[in-house]
């Protein structure tokens, strides 16, 4: 049974409307991508004028990273819109899709909750799930991360639709076997004076 699927399935209104949204925010990058390439190309020009040979490089590299972080800016922007990615979380197994921001490939993988070991986020909000030894997820598109990570029995996945995300984590952390915390609840014990002291609970 389907439990959770992104992107979800809309009507023709929502489609036409999301279709606008996302004409916009494609010309809005285009042009904040057209802006820091010029921007990047003066700095590197500029520097050509420079004499002293530090500062020089110092604006080379200035310009070349403000050309770097707006094609990735872009890139990462028209990824984020790419319905080529998905995400279906089953009762019995996941099925996911994900792009790359740099290579412009795609990796899709399926696995049952009964193959998993253990799962954790990773530092950067992905998440890793672990397999049991006899367990053989089904991938394509696999890279050179992926193919090592599985032949670890692990896999590493980012998802595109963080609600999806947080779904596993807090709806079937039990059957990915992700450590749900439990936080202790301290109260303040209070004697028979403090109940009839109504300022104690400010500390006066």
């Amino acid at each position: 049974m389907l439990l959770y699927e992104y992107p979800p399935k809309l009507s023709r209104s929502q489609r036409q409307q999301k279709a606008a949204n996302d004409l916009a925010e494609h010309k809005k990058m285009q042009k904040t991508l057209l802006r820091g390439t010029i921007i990047g190309v003066a700095v590197c020009v500029l520097a050509l004028f420079v004499p002293v040979a530090v500062i020089k490089i110092l604006l080379i590299l200035i310009g070349a990273g403000n050309i770097a972080v707006s094609g990735l800016l872009y890139r990462y922007s028209a990824l984020s819109r790419d319905t080529e990615c998905y995400t279906r979380i089953y009762d019995d197994h996941i099925e996911h899709k994900q792009g790359s921001i740099f290579k412009g490939k795609y990796f899709s993988a399926e696995f049952s909750y009964d193959d998993i070991l253990r799962s954790e986020q990773t530092p950067r909000g992905d998440m890793t799930f672990c397999f049991k030894e006899t367990a053989s997820p089904k991938t394509e598109g696999a890279g050179k991360r992926q193919l090592a990570e599985l032949s670890e029995h692990k896999l590493t996945l980012s998802f595109q639709d963080t609600k999806a995300k947080l779904y596993l984590i807090n709806e079937l952390h039990a059957k990915i076997k992700y450590p749900k915390k439990n936080y202790n609840v301290i109260e303040d014990e209070e004697t028979e004076d403090d109940l009839w002291d109504p300022l104690h609970k400010h500390g006066l």
